[in-house]
């Protein structure tokens, strides 16, 4: 990843908060010229982030007072998500950070995480504040499957892609996804209970879409992209449990990786998921599944 673009669908139509996200955007840029690509020494990378952060800070709070201001409905929900990246993100990626003496990985993680909060937090719960998304949803009834999943998955792809993406049906075992990658995301809560997701999408469209979120071309899925994708899934199963009224932080991320075909089809034997969407988006076709494993 080379550059960190702004992109004009980033605008939610405040001159203040729009100049706020751009800052944030080039100040992770900065850091990651300074220490990815160009390998300059510890301390400017140092004072990069203590900058972001006290930013990002700053520009909560004058953002929360804007939404006061303005009397918007989804004040709390919003400030509950600034709140986990003041109280608990940034903290663990600083701990990580320092432990790890600026480790290469975990300026990465870094880098990647504030790069995917951003892009998440932007396109699902900044452009609400204006109006431009729904900002409360009202979850259709259980049996209205294609309205879940056009409120659940299908409307904040779209928003953080910014392409359309239609929903084709349910997926089976037989059938295929050209030059298949298969990516695996495990969220346990506090009882033990598991939420896996598991995508399945080709490489080069995968390449493309983790481009098209950042608004950069990409070649391949690198560290600082896949630490992005994480948090941008981290943002849509924060709204997907709103939406099921669960509380926002019930699951907790604890294992991502890349399976192989033949784990898939094991995982899919022994686990099998519960929701497995096919969707269409520009002629590719991609596959979600969702399972829910209560706790042993």
């Amino acid at each position: 990843m080379h550059q960190i673009q702004w992109q004009d669908r980033f605008n939610i139509g405040v001159d203040a908060i729009d100049e706020a996200h751009r800052k944030l955007f080039s100040i992770v840029q900065k850091i990651m010229e300074l220490y990815v690509e160009q390998h300059k020494n510890k301390f400017a990378c140092v004072e990069g982030i203590k900058y972001f952060k006290s930013y990002a800070l700053k520009h909560f709070t004058e953002e929360e007072a804007y939404m006061r201001e303005i009397g918007y409905s989804g004040y709390l929900a919003h400030k509950r998500a600034h709140d986990r990246m003041r109280r608990e993100t940034l903290p663990a990626l600083e701990r990580e950070l320092y432990s790890t003496n600026f480790s290469a990985e975990a300026v990465q993680q870094f880098i990647g995480v504030c790069t995917g909060w951003l892009t998440g937090h932007i396109m699902i719960e900044d452009r609400a504040i204006t109006g431009k998304i729904v900002s409360e949803l009202t979850l259709p009834a259980p049996d209205d499957e294609l309205s879940l999943i056009r409120a659940v998955i299908l409307c904040p792809l779209q928003e953080i892609l910014g392409i359309p993406i239609q929903y084709l049906g349910h997926f089976s075992a037989q059938d295929t996804i050209s030059d298949a990658q298969y990516y695996e995301l495990t969220y346990l809560d506090q009882w033990g209970s598991k939420l896996q997701f598991i995508l399945i999408i080709g490489e080069q469209p995968l390449i493309q879409a983790a481009g098209l979120m950042f608004g950069i071309e990409l070649n391949a899925i690198n560290e600082i992209t896949r630490f992005a994708v994480q948090e941008i899934a981290q943002s849509l199963i924060h709204r997907a449990a709103a939406c099921f009224g669960e509380e926002p932080n019930a699951y907790r991320l604890v294992e991502d990786h890349f399976l192989k075909a033949a784990e898939c089809s094991q995982e899919f034997r022994e686990h099998p998921p519960q929701y497995s969407l096919l969707f269409s988006a520009e002629q590719t076709c991609f596959v979600l599944c969702i399972n829910q494993v209560p706790a042993a």
